[in-house]
């Protein structure tokens, strides 16, 4: 179910599940994509499949805003 997000959030709260969801960015590729924050460790981007570590902190200044989200990432291991 779509929901409002600003252009400059860096994560929401999904109003239908609940789910915080936060935005990150792969390293390898340059993917922006969404992701729930319950997955602590790490996910599988979508669209090189590279791991992508999961920072403990996140910076607001460092962070991907909502505005360059493109896609979504995969839980790790995708299964």
């Amino acid at each position: 179910m779509p929901n409002p997000v600003a252009d400059d959030a860096i994560k929401y709260m999904c109003f239908s599940c609940f789910a915080h969801i936060v935005f990150e960015s792969c390293p390898s590729c340059g993917h922006d994509q969404a992701i729930p924050s319950r997955w602590q460790v790490a996910f599988t981007c979508g669209k090189c499949g590279e791991k992508v570590a999961i920072p403990r902190m996140r910076l607001y200044s460092r962070s991907t805003k909502a505005v360059r989200v493109t896609g979504f990432g995969y839980t790790w291991p995708r299964m």
